[in-house]
């Protein structure tokens, strides 16, 4: 109720920023850009300005698509855009890898950008914030909406805070000098142990398994008691939100450092100064 009292105040908030928003120039590295069509329910999502296809990924301007989805207030600066909907406050910032809704944190393979003085936001991501299920025609540059499940849950009820306090510890005291894809990516291996029916069935009894010896050495030499810093606990709630930089993959070790993951299982990618294996 609070949210659709405060609306009217941020729309125009939203139009007295807007005014002063610098006109920016895609980023260099943005490669092949294309316009690209977004429909919901068939119907076509007018906005302005227009969603792109940039390289494989489709973005769309953030205020613009939220204004699509019915009321939305924005207030932005020059590299972050925050957006208030009945049902929704979504944060994104320009280089980021991921945007925020109700304290959710939604990762993204390619980082929100400003274009001509636009946030825009890889749609996906978005998609899932609004609770709509996503398809892509390639034949006619299409994406196709389809309301499914309703605006996420918030942050505060949808993360478990024991599940959030060792995972934040393991990432901080495995990853922490590590860019954010390589923090999320040791995530990814708690993750993924959690779905395997050989490694134990909570994040706390994984990071700490020793079945098969120990499997992280932190749980044991007490590294893992450190004080995680704001990006491992930002890469812990992006891991526990299904972030997916790794694959399957159920192991990792130090590059260059010797290990039965490294002699026994195939090499899937290479993060930083980790290699992973499924």
């Amino acid at each position: 109720m609070k949210i659709r009292l405060f609306l009217p105040v941020v729309l125009c908030l939203a139009l007295v920023v807007g005014v002063f928003l610098p006109a920016l120039t895609p980023d260099a590295d943005a490669g092949a850009i294309k316009k690209v069509s977004v429909r919901i329910n068939g119907m076509q999502m007018d906005m302005e300005p227009p969603p792109l296809l940039i390289n494989s990924t489709t973005y769309v301007p953030l205020f613009g698509f939220c204004k699509t989805m019915g009321p939305a207030g924005a207030i932005a600066d020059a590299d972050s855009t925050t957006i208030l909907t009945p049902d929704l406050l979504i944060t994104a910032s320009a280089g980021d890898c991921y945007i925020t809704a109700n304290r959710r944190y939604l990762y993204s393979h390619d980082v929100c950008k400003i274009i001509d003085g636009a946030m825009y936001v890889p749609l996906r991501p978005l998609a899932k914030a609004f609770g709509v299920m996503l398809s892509w025609s390639a034949a006619s540059n299409t994406v196709y909406l389809f309301p499914a499940f309703g605006p996420i849950e918030p942050g505060g009820t949808y993360y478990d805070e024991t599940d959030l306090y060792w995972m934040a510890r393991i990432i901080s005291a495995e990853a922490r000098g590590e860019c954010m894809s390589g923090k999320v990516a040791v995530g990814n291996v708690v993750m993924n142990r959690l779905q395997s029916p050989i490694y134990p069935d909570t994040v706390y009894g994984v990071i700490f398994d020793r079945r098969f010896s120990v499997q992280f050495t932190p749980a044991y030499s007490g590294a893992i008691n450190c004080t995680p810093d704001t990006e491992c606990i930002i890469a812990a709630k992006l891991a526990l939100d299904g972030a997916d930089v790794i694959g399957d993959s159920l192991y990792f070790n130090t590059v260059r450092t010797g290990s039965w993951a490294a002699r026994n299982r195939p090499l899937v990618t290479t993060i930083g100064n980790h290699n992973f294996y499924a």
